[in-house]
């Protein structure tokens, strides 16, 4: 494809190029119930996710041609089902707007979370919550620019973003929560028997 810069007219001819598609003019695509016969609701300029379907009629294609050059009929109602229930379940596609929204979502999780860990650790020490929590609020920024927004951000299908969401919640959030309740405990034993 060539390369273009005008946003609606890339979606058009992402559009265009999976309309054009063997696949799609036979109506395997349809009877697949692969999601990919009827793009009109989807405007030109959502690139991302017009870019997934492409990827997702390129898996399809692929995937058809495999099973065809096996001998398998590709009409028959029951192999072309079969087939779109492989494809589909790589994953159901999600917009850019939607995975960003996960990945702002959890950094504010995570912002909030490692500033509440350093501000409890900061009053066992009788540091100030407030102002110690600020760093824990940049740590928990720092995290959230560098490992969890990008990862999750970029995600094509809501499987991923929920995978990744979930990977980062079993790195940084069970570490944050861990370090949050140490610094609790630890709080209370110090109010108890160090007054």
């Amino acid at each position: 494809m060539k390369k273009v810069e005008n946003l609606k007219e890339k979606g058009a001819l992402i559009k265009a190029d999976i309309y054009s598609r063997d696949n799609a003019i036979n109506g395997k695509y349809r009877a697949a119930k692969l999601g990919l016969e009827n793009l009109t609701d989807i405007k030109d300029s959502n690139i991302f996710l017009l870019e997934t379907l492409q990827m997702k009629a390129n898996l399809a294609d692929k995937m058809i041609a495999d099973a065809e050059s096996q001998g398998k009929n590709t009409n028959d109602p029951e192999t072309i089902r079969e087939l779109g229930e492989r494809i589909n379940a790589v994953g159901t596609s999600i917009s850019r707007s939607q995975a960003v929204g996960t990945a702002i979502w959890d950094s504010f999780f995570y912002i909030i979370l490692y500033a509440l860990v350093v501000g409890i650790w900061a009053s066992i020490f009788n540091a100030s919550f407030l102002r110690s929590a600020r760093w824990g609020a940049l740590i928990g920024i720092a995290i959230s620019l560098l490992s969890v927004g990008p990862v999750i951000a970029f995600q094509r299908t809501k499987e991923k973003v929920r995978d990744m969401s979930f990977g980062a919640g079993q790195l940084w959030g069970k570490l944050g929560i861990i370090l949050g309740i140490l610094g609790v405990i630890t709080f209370v034993v110090k109010v108890i028997f160090l007054k």
